[in-house]
């Protein structure tokens, strides 16, 4: 199968080498405990999380985008957005939260568009209104 056509839980079956990015300082030990919590979990234990502490998350998300380049990490985290998105589209709230008032969460959206190919290129740009 192309790449271009991998669904989203394909791109979830990946293990993504998280502690490889905190060794080399691209995520902090705190977005790793994160990631942690909520990477390979089910969706009501995903869906707890975000009611708990959603911002967190997002932010966690956000700056990945922003700080990663890595194509397969980048798919990774866009396809963990959709998922969040996709169970309950109320959660676009969350990228708007006073929390996240300091960061631009568009901004790594759109340099997705230089970072990932086919489908993903359409799934980062689902998220513009």
């Amino acid at each position: 199968m192309d790449r271009a056509e991998l669904t989203t839980e394909q791109v979830l079956k990946r293990d993504i080498p998280w502690e490889t990015y905190m060794t080399t300082k691209l995520i902090s030990g705190t977005v790793l405990q994160l990631l942690r919590r909520y990477d390979n979990r089910s969706e009501s234990v995903r869906a707890q999380l975000l009611d708990d502490d959603g911002p967190a998350y997002v932010q966690v998300f956000v700056r990945i985008l922003r700080d990663i380049f890595k194509e397969e990490t980048v798919e990774y985290v866009l396809a963990l957005i959709d998922e969040m998105l996709t169970a309950n589209s109320k959660r676009a709230r969350l990228f708007h939260d006073n929390s996240l008032a300091n960061e631009d969460t568009y901004e790594p959206f759109l340099s997705c568009f230089g970072k990932v190919t086919g489908s993903y290129k359409k799934r980062a740009a689902r998220y513009f209104p």
